[in-house]
């Protein structure tokens, strides 16, 4: 008998020069992630802010930066995540002239500081609207959210119903449904972190144009006006606890118990989240009444307030 003896196995190893390589982007990458902090941009002066009356209010929560305009029943504006009250520049002369607009920025968007000791949470954001309203001395109010700020209005009117008369959500998340695809990276843990950092201007106007249609009405100032606060360190770190805080579900199973005169607007060309979704809160939400804007993206009252704003003050009223 022949004997054939087996070839002797070997190991393969990576080479010394791949594995360095390997171990030293590794480090790059958690030392951006957790030690490295981006320079936000320095001595900007917002134009926006030159021409509008800047009030503060202190709670225990936050140090809140609004602007109060017009005379008449209270509507609370609330911007979506990685904006601030700026977004709704056209849309507060269009209803300060029937009702008092506060726009708010909520902790971690434009002016306003938060405790140090706010977690970034969807009911943690939920109740800092009703802390606004307690520090600026408003009972009830109508609320207009946008985007994440639909979403943290959601949760304050299903835990506090007595406290809103009308709402209104425009391109808002809410339903346990898939979530916008261009906030999946930073669910990632270290990249997510790695990624927010190494966020360049160019970078956040690319995003921003993503939620417009009307792509002329991304200018440089508006992306300025956003960037300015937004390249802080701290609203870099803000801004990835909020997309890891999105679990809608309890929203979700709250919406049929939502007794406040609803109003859903959406822009038919939305990429972030489908229109689709606003028939379904249609179908959800008691009463509720859906506006689908053609040609419009998921920043509807930005990207088109001629047709947005005549929707908002006929749903909010005169008073």
């Amino acid at each position: 008998m022949v004997r054939i003896d087996e070839a002797p196995r070997t190991t393969r190893r990576w080479p010394r020069w791949l594995a360095a390589g390997v171990a030293v982007l590794l480090a790059a990458v958690l030392f951006i992630a957790y030690a490295w902090q981006p320079s936000g941009v320095e001595g900007y002066r917002s134009p926006y802010l030159e021409r509008v009356q800047s009030l503060y209010a202190d709670s225990p929560v936050a140090r809140f930066h609004y602007t109060r305009t017009g005379q008449g029943s209270p509507v609370v504006l609330v911007a979506g995540g990685a904006q601030w009250l700026y977004s709704f520049r056209d849309t507060i002369p269009a209803l300060a002239e029937h009702h008092t607009v506060y726009a708010v920025d909520l902790p971690s968007q434009g002016y306003t500081r938060a405790a140090d000791d706010f977690e970034y949470t969807i009911p943690a954001m939920g109740e800092a609207i009703g802390a606004f309203l307690d520090a600026v001395g408003v009972e009830k109010a109508s609320l207009v959210g946008h985007s994440w700020g639909g979403a943290w209005s959601l949760s304050f009117v299903e835990r506090h119903p007595e406290r809103v008369d009308r709402l209104v959500l425009m391109d808002s998340p809410g339903l346990d449904k898939d979530l916008a695809s261009q906030t999946a990276l930073f669910q990632v843990p270290v990249v997510g972190e790695a990624a927010v950092k190494l966020m360049r201007r160019s970078d956040f106007e690319t995003s921003l144009r993503s939620a417009f249609a009307h792509q002329d009405r991304v200018t440089a100032d508006v992306v300025d006006e956003t960037w300015a606060w937004m390249s802080a360190p701290e609203a870099r770190a803000a801004f990835v606890d909020l997309v890891r805080s999105q679990d809608y579900a309890p929203i979700d199973q709250g919406l049929g118990r939502i007794t406040a005169r609803t109003l859903v607007v959406w822009g038919q060309e939305d990429q972030w989240l489908p229109a689709a979704y606003a028939h379904e809160y249609g179908a959800r939400v008691p009463g509720a009444e859906v506006r689908v804007v053609p040609g419009a993206g998921h920043n509807v009252h930005e990207d088109d307030p001629a047709r947005v704003n005549p929707l908002l003050v006929e749903f909010l009223g005169r008073s």
